[in-house]
């Protein structure tokens, strides 16, 4: 027997849910614009295609979740844990991933136009991005098995390997 989950959105608007948990959920291809998010664990949750722009995701569990082809432009996902995620082809234009856990994240072919990585941790993250050179990396971390692309120095944009 299934439970609701209920889900608000910053225009007071809301959607029920046929689940009984977000972890794992098959979220895909949902409009989830401006939804708030903040402190779930959507921990292996299926979010492709979703439209997820402007939406409060701070201190969300993302680990291992799907999010290819995500509308992400304008979210806040300060604290987030995103280790492990699947970002490809995922639109995070103007994010907010401050604090953020990109560790051994896959972000090949996403716009990260204008978004605030400082102090996240890109550990092992596969950082093949769109406009890469865009984006705020001021204390971000990363390791020798981050893969950037070539001829992309991410030290001088602030960020510091461990």
């Amino acid at each position: 027997m299934s439970s609701i989950i209920t889900i608000n959105f910053v225009s007071n608007d809301s959607i029920e849910l046929n689940i009984d948990s977000l972890e794992a959920a098959n979220l895909n291809d949902l409009n989830l614009h401006r939804a708030i998010l903040n402190n779930q664990s959507l921990k292996r949750a299926n979010l492709s295609r979703t439209n997820l722009r402007g939406a409060q995701l701070k201190n969300t569990n993302l680990s291992q979740a799907i999010l290819t082809s995500a509308l992400l432009m304008t979210s806040d996902l300060e604290f987030a844990n995103l280790e492990s995620c699947d970002l490809t082809k995922a639109n995070l234009a103007a994010a907010n991933l401050k604090g953020s856990n990109l560790s051994k994240a896959t972000l090949k072919e996403t716009d990260v136009w204008s978004v605030d990585f400082t102090d996240a941790n890109l550990a092992g993250a596969v950082m093949l991005c769109k406009r890469i050179s865009d984006a705020v990396f001021t204390n971000a971390v990363y390791d020798e098995n981050t893969i950037w692309p070539e001829s992309f120095n991410p030290l001088l944009l602030g960020a510091i390997k461990v």
